[in-house]
């Protein structure tokens, strides 16, 4: 099975970028028991003071679908409600080539 990516951006209002960080890393003990889940990392937009940026790499689809669904990730959405000012841009790809991980 291939692996499956993803790239979201999510954007907060005007100077709440810390509190969306915040709620984000609220979300890190549990995918550290996510077995599928290779990497989670959140990365500061430079050019947008309002933007983080989430990368995700699973082992494969059922990885993801794991960590969709799981009750973290519905408490995670919840909280995201108020602190963003614009609907996540989420992007689902295939790993091509990469150096650092298995592809």
């Amino acid at each position: 099975m291939s692996k499956t990516s993803s790239f979201v951006k999510l954007v907060s209002h005007p100077g709440g970028r810390d509190d969306l960080l915040d709620a984000l890393r609220s979300m890190l003990p549990a995918v550290q028991g996510e077995g599928g889940t290779e990497i989670y990392s959140f990365h500061l937009d430079r050019g947008d003071d309002n933007a983080v940026w989430i990368f995700e790499l699973y082992r494969d689809d059922d990885a993801l679908a794991e960590h969709s669904s799981s009750d973290a990730m519905r408490d995670l959405l919840g909280a995201l409600g108020p602190l963003v000012a614009e609907p996540p841009l989420m992007v689902f790809a295939t790993p091509s080539d990469a150096k650092g991980f298995g592809v």
